[in-house]
């Protein structure tokens, strides 16, 4: 029924607030709570909406375009949905002209400004949604994402960042103080601290989300993940053991649950590993072999974490035969670079087929620069004492020497 407030307090909707006041005493006088408990409600219902200039013409809005007001908000979501947040925006507008106390729509169009990094807009929208509702904490969270994202947005020596992330974190306390048990608030103060570099208060802002509503279980599980990641950033690899332990602990017993903890270890490990191969570190494939043992912990029967496991025990050998070969002063330096080059042969780190063929022959000429005796004794060391790294490339290694 269209306009059933103004009905129930039998004023029309061009009421003035004093005729609905008046209306309201009057029929309270008639409808007591205790003769009439239920239209008394109702009663009371709408004059609290009536008598609240916002809440009227937000109601007055929705009865007069309602159906267009849902649609719009509809296609917006739609849009979003799909990534087209640009596109999201002129309906969002438009359902505010129609509905200006549409907080709802106001909420999505702040998430829209974030989503394409409209920071400006974003800050006067939910600037203007916290005033307005100060006791919303989903408002107060997405005010501290636009500064949190903002700052991430920046290159890391740009002075706007500390103040950034201090602004965020005011706003995820208020959302705090509105919601203290829900943990996702604490989360999110705990990664401003670690793209800050302060890691001690990343760790104690993470327990603290984890202890939020009092008790650790499955929906921890990320903020665990997140003190991994700490940990690893750290090198603390005994500590990314304990906080494994923590999680298999509060995993529901189900294979499901133990394939997703399984492939977030194997990904955290394939980014460490892809890293490591990058800067061909054999302490960072270290840590990417732990990280990976922990996940077939999970899931011994998954092929490709076991495939991943296999290749980075094969990739760690040479590259601690490198460590050493890098000391041996009865190798030729330009034969170590040569067994550099056949390192990023193997890790494919070659940019182009060109970049490989110059700085092949570069490392060739230097090599030819020293006796045939040195270079004889340098590639037959190789040979005997670093097996593995003779072994990346047979037939370059013995054509240098029968050269020489």
């Amino acid at each position: 029924m269209a306009y059933e407030l103004y009905q129930i307090l039998e004023v029309s909707p061009q009421a003035t607030a004093l005729e609905i006041k008046r209306a309201y005493f009057s029929l309270v006088r008639k409808y007591s709570p205790e003769k009439n408990p239920e239209k008394f409600k109702q009663i009371r219902e709408a004059y609290n909406t009536l008598s609240d200039e916002k809440a009227k013409q937000n109601y007055d809005s929705l009865q007069q375009y309602g159906d267009q007001i849902k649609d719009l908000i509809n296609q917006a979501e739609e849009k979003m949905n799909a990534e087209e947040c640009q596109s999201a925006i002129p309906l969002l507008k438009k359902a505010l002209v129609l509905a200006p106390a549409a907080d709802g729509a106001r909420n999505l169009l702040g998430l829209c400004y974030i989503n394409i990094e409209n920071w400006d807009f974003a800050v006067k929208v939910y600037r203007t949604l916290t005033k307005t509702n100060p006791d919303v904490p989903v408002y107060w969270s997405n005010f501290g994402h636009t500064y949190k994202q903002q700052a991430d947005s920046l290159d890391d020596q740009d002075a706007l960042i500390p103040q950034l992330y201090h602004n965020a974190r005011e706003c995820f306390q208020k959302a705090i103080k509105l919601e203290s048990f829900n943990s996702q608030p604490y989360l999110d103060i705990a990664v401003t601290y670690f793209e800050e570099g302060n890691h001690t208060e990343a760790l104690a802002w993470a327990e603290r989300a984890i202890n939020a509503d009092g008790k650790a279980d499955v929906y921890d599980i990320d903020t665990l993940f997140f003190i991994c990641r700490v940990h690893l950033f750290n090198g603390e690899f005994k500590k990314i053991e304990e906080t494994a332990q923590r999680i298999a602990l509060i995993l529901p017993d189900s294979e499901e649950s133990r394939r997703y903890a399984a492939s977030r270890f194997a990904s955290m490990g394939f980014e460490v590993t892809k890293i490591g191969i990058k800067l061909a570190d054999v302490y960072i494939l270290r840590a990417a072999i732990q990280l990976v043992s922990i996940a077939r912990d999970f899931d011994r029967d998954d092929l490709d974490i076991n495939e991943l496991y296999k290749r980075l025990e094969q990739m760690i050998v040479p590259l601690e035969q490198y460590e050493l070969l890098k000391n041996d002063s009865l190798i030729l330096e330009a034969c170590q670079k040569l067994v550099a080059f056949c390192l990023a042969d193997y890790f494919n780190l070659h940019n182009t087929e060109q970049e490989r063929k110059d700085a092949l022959d570069e490392i060739i000429a230097e090599i030819f620069a020293f006796p045939s005796r040195k270079i004889i004794s340098s590639i037959k060391r190789i040979k005997t004492q670093y097996f593995e790294l003779y072994g990346l490339n047979k037939d370059l290694f013995n054509r240098i020497e029968h050269s020489a």
